[in-house]
Formats: structure tokens, sequence, C-alpha cells
């Protein structure tokens, strides 16, 4: 079963006994960590995938909610992993992004971290296809970052 859900309404829209609270330090050590830092107008958000597909999704620096991967996305994104070698050896694309807009994204795995995988090229860009399969399938999609709360005058 996948969580469907829109960033438009935060985690805590989606139905209570599906959300899972993950603490960010209790990592699964096999898991990959998909990080997006978002950008001044967009929320980023945090993925840790386990290769059995479990998935717990962060957005926005809210409540993580957890899910099920398709198994066949989960296998591919850990056979690419394993087949890119040293991930910060990558070779990364260049790309230029908007600083209002552009956001960058890495994974995580086994303790190093690639570079920005959105850019493509090579190896990165069967990597970045993986991100997007397992974007498509929690239904990510670019929200505006939450407005800061009125300080007192």
């Amino acid at each position: 079963m996948i969580i469907l859900m829109a960033l438009a309404f935060l985690p805590a829209t989606v139905g209570a006994s599906s959300a899972t609270p993950t603490p960010s330090a209790s990592v699964p050590p096999d898991a990959a960590i998909i990080e997006n830092s978002g950008s001044t107008n967009f929320a980023g958000y945090r993925i840790v995938v386990t290769p059995d597909g479990s998935a717990w999704l962060t957005l926005d620096g809210g409540q993580a909610v957890k899910a099920q991967l398709p198994a066949a996305h989960a296998r591919s994104l850990f056979a690419h992993l394993a087949a890119a070698g040293p991930l910060d050896s990558l070779e990364v694309g260049r790309c230029v992004k908007s600083a209002s807009f552009g956001t960058r994204t890495f994974i995580e795995w086994k303790g190093v971290r690639t570079g920005d995988v959105s850019c493509g090229g090579g190896q990165t860009a069967q990597l970045n296809a993986d991100v997007e399969a397992i974007l498509a399938d929690l239904q990510v999609k670019p929200t505006p970052r939450r407005p800061a709360p009125p300080q007192p005058g």
C-alpha cells in the first residue's frame, strides 16, 4: 500500500493510523537517505528508504510519515547505489539553478553522500531517475515554504 499525499497538505492530513513517527537518529544502517535542500520559496524533504521498500517521508521539518514503495523502485535505487562506486566520487553534471526556485538533491548511503543528483549526467542521471520515481510514488510535489509565524512587535 502506498500512502498518497500532496505536499500542500502536510503530513498531519494523512490518516492518523498511517502516520508512524521515526526519530531521525534511528535511521536503519542499510537505508539510503534522499534529501532535497528546498529553496527560498519551496520546502525541502527527506526520505529514508530501506532495501525492502519501507520509506519515511518528512516534509518541511514536520513529522515523518511511513509508506511502502513498490519493490521494483527500491531495488532499482539500491542497485544503482551499489553500482555507482564511491558516492562522493560520482561525476555530477553542472546546471544553472534559480536562487529562489532551484533546489539540490543528495543521496546518502553507507555514510557517504552524493553531489547534487538533480543535475544529471552519467550515473547521477540513473540515481535522479530513481529519486523521481520515488517522489511520484509518494506524490511529493514542490510546495511553498510555510510562512514564518509573526513576531510579537
